[in-house]
């Protein structure tokens, strides 16, 4: 049995069509949230999820949240006028239906992959939509976001948009990393596979000038075009980038 592991696609239709090329025969998906929000092209990112709901685990990340409901997600300053520019954007193409699927969603989900206990959320165990929770967190905050997961076997989370993979304990936490918007100087998409019990971080090639062709004519400010097609590039450099907030991403 073969899990293709995702996170933070962010609108990216060309970076998860890469994905799921690159890994044509997985069972199942379990998705960490955030389908929407900076990318160009979240109608087909949603519309994917929703058709695959039945036999996938899709998760609701602050994004999400905030297009279902019309929120704030709750955004690092660095990455504020990206987000409530795009998400004006975003809600102008999604229609009823979509949005209602992403208010539907739930952030955090309890599951078994075949003896294994597994806790899954977007961001944390205490606070499944915001809390950012970086691989170098001092090892009493793990330990604490563990006690609160029920120290399950597996531990998948997303929201840094950096991979990792570390074990506290008995607990083997693992973060895909962004699939549409890497944060880690490596503009690949990035996503994990478990299989047979170990679980291997990986990346995929795609076009990223298909991704940013395709803000043309959404009615960005060119500043706020420049900085997120930047990114794109760059893996998550963004243009005179100030020191972001610890909170979120």
């Amino acid at each position: 049995m073969k899990t293709l592991i995702l996170s933070d696609i962010h609108g990216n239709w060309a970076a998860l069509q890469a994905v799921l090329a690159a890994e044509p025969d997985a069972d199942r998906i379990l998705c960490l949230g955030d389908l929407v929000n900076y990318g160009p092209r979240p109608f087909e990112c949603v519309a994917w999820a929703r058709e695959i709901s039945s036999q996938a685990m899709i998760l609701q990340g602050n994004h999400d949240h905030a297009l279902g409901f019309n929120a704030d997600p709750h955004c690092s300053a660095i990455y504020a006028a990206f987000a409530s520019a795009m998400r004006k954007i975003t809600a102008r193409m999604l229609g009823p239906e979509l949005k209602q699927f992403l208010a539907g969603l739930q952030p955090e989900q309890r599951f078994q992959i075949g003896p294994a206990n597994c806790f899954a959320c977007h961001a944390s165990a205490q606070d499944p939509l915001y809390h950012y929770l970086p691989a170098d967190a001092a090892a009493a905050l793990w330990e604490s976001e563990l006690r609160v997961a029920q120290q399950p076997d597996f531990f998948f989370c997303g929201h840094t948009h950096v991979p990792m993979k570390s074990r506290f304990r008995r607990t083997l936490v693992i973060n895909p990393g962004s699939v549409g918007q890497p944060k880690d100087g490596d503009p690949r998409a990035a996503y994990a596979v478990l299989e047979q019990g170990d679980v291997t971080l990986r990346r995929a090639a795609y076009d990223v000038e298909e991704t940013i062709r395709a803000y043309a004519g959404l009615g960005l400010e060119p500043h706020l075009e420049q900085g997120l097609c930047a990114g794109l590039r760059t893996g998550g450099h963004l243009p005179a980038e100030p020191c972001p907030s610890p909170k979120n991403k």
